[in-house]
């Protein structure tokens, strides 16, 4: 027996707790969210639900299929009539078998027609029947997401159905696959199921433009193609973020060095398109060296439209990709440190174009590095770690600081007026300000003079 004893259920006959709920209970995890399924009246037993709670029913969903909610601060109900002739119907109705599983309320006795006990005990997804992925496609998603979310495999079969029909999912609303897709990147060991995904073909029918990678060679200084690159980079920055090896920070574990911490999940999503723009960038020169010119600038926009597919938000969008824009930035400064040519201006010129989201930056850029042949992993996070130190205790404060010279200045001092070269001209004493190179008001009107003498020459 179970015991059942969410406050306002109600003890009668006919009332089943079903789905998600039951499979929950039965490994242990903890639940507030009950869906029931009811022989008779669901609305007089969401009403009754309803009065013991002191709250209102919210109805849902079209007529002859409406769902009944009530919220009671700590728990949701989700009251419906069961579909079709009984319980067993019902269940048998429902995507997989971990999910076609019932509780009488009243007796607490299991209701399990499609072996989901079994199922759990084995720890796999398995479908209750192929017909339940055309019914909806989204289980198509659905079943990894549940395999990452609970540690679980999916079943040989079911894997094999997904394989035959990958295409269905391009039916589905991007609202829905979004949520789905994001609970299965944050869980913290994902790759691998983003490879099943890949080899059911549900990936690249997911977003196309990954299939763009497959077979698109690269230069000397990778192991493997685009799309092995791009596996490779998603599975280093899980293993960062999951180990916190390499470490980014002295004070930070790496899966909190993120601006803000619901960030994290549209890392690994901009980990995954990083390079989505190099096979349409791919150019080689005379000698054979291959070349992908501007795929920072190309893959963003290749992102900004996977993202409206997905109905992500704005702000999301506009993160990730302002993520697969920049991610070569860092890159090119690590390059110019390890020629002793790296100038603080630079470096200065860097923090105020990637602030806020600098540390995620880097931390992506990180696992790029780990991701390629010719690997100086270890260097690049040494370089990281000198970066991000800089960020914290030298750009933040002093970015918080006022500017030594204004508009005003510009215009009382030298005549100027609101123009591109004014606007210039005030970050180029931002980025020395920044740099520790002007300290004081005089020394910034001393470099504009100078800078505007040698112009006018």
């Amino acid at each position: 027996m179970i015991l059942i004893n969410p406050k306002f259920l109600p003890r009668k006959p006919g009332i089943y707790l079903v789905g998600g709920t039951v499979r929950d209970w039965m490994i242990g995890r903890p639940t507030a969210d009950y869906d029931l399924a009811v022989t008779g009246d669901p609305a007089g037993v969401a009403e009754s639900i309803a009065a013991a709670a002191g709250r209102r029913v919210v109805v849902m969903g079209r007529p002859g299929q409406c769902v009944y909610r009530i919220v009671t601060g700590t728990e949701t109900y989700d009251v419906s009539a069961i579909q079709g002739k009984d319980i067993t119907n019902d269940l048998l109705r429902r995507d997989f078998t971990i999910n076609a599983m019932g509780l009488h309320v009243k007796t607490e006795e299991i209701i399990d027609p499609a072996c989901g006990r079994k199922d759990l005990a084995e720890r796999l997804v398995r479908m209750v029947a192929p017909g339940a992925f055309d019914a909806d496609p989204l289980r198509l998603l659905r079943a990894f997401r549940m395999a990452a979310v609970l540690d679980f495999s999916v079943e040989h079969q079911t894997l094999a159905a997904i394989a035959r029909r990958p295409q269905k999912i391009a039916g589905v609303a991007g609202e829905r696959i979004r949520e789905e897709w994001l609970k299965l990147l944050k869980t913290p060991d994902s790759t691998d199921l983003l490879w099943q995904m890949h080899q059911s073909g549900l990936l690249e029918a997911l977003i196309p433009e990954l299939g763009e990678l497959r077979g698109c060679t690269q230069n000397q200084h990778h192991r493997a193609d685009a799309f092995e690159h791009t596996m490779q980079v998603c599975q280093r920055l899980e293993q960062m973020l999951r180990e916190n090896a390499p470490a980014l920070s002295p004070d930070r574990e790496n899966r909190y060095l993120q601006a803000d911490p619901e960030n994290l999940v549209l890392i690994k999503h901009a980990a995954l398109i990083h390079d989505i723009g190099k096979p349409r960038c791919k150019t080689a020169d005379e000698h054979g060296g291959i070349h992908f010119y501007g795929h920072e600038t190309g893959g963003a926009e290749m992102a900004r439209e996977i993202n409206r597919r997905m109905r992500f938000s704005n702000a999301d969008n506009e993160y990730v990709v302002f993520l697969v824009k920049n991610h070569l930035r860092p890159l090119f400064l690590y390059l110019l440190h390890r020629q002793a040519k790296l100038r603080s201006e630079t470096v200065s010129r860097f923090f105020m174009k990637t602030a806020p989201w600098t540390p995620e930056l880097l931390l992506l850029a990180a696992a790029d590095m780990a991701g390629k042949k010719e690997s100086d992993g270890s260097g690049f996070a040494d370089f990281a770690r000198m970066l991000l130190s800089e960020y914290a205790n030298e750009h933040l404060p002093a970015a918080r600081r006022p500017p030594l010279i204004t508009g005003r200045d510009l215009i009382e001092e030298f005549g100027l007026t609101p123009s591109p070269q004014f606007a210039r001209i005030l970050r180029q004493v931002e980025e020395k300000r920044l740099a520790g190179n002007l300290e004081n008001r005089e020394q910034a009107l001393a470099f504009v003079k100078k800078n505007l003498e040698k112009s006018s020459r």
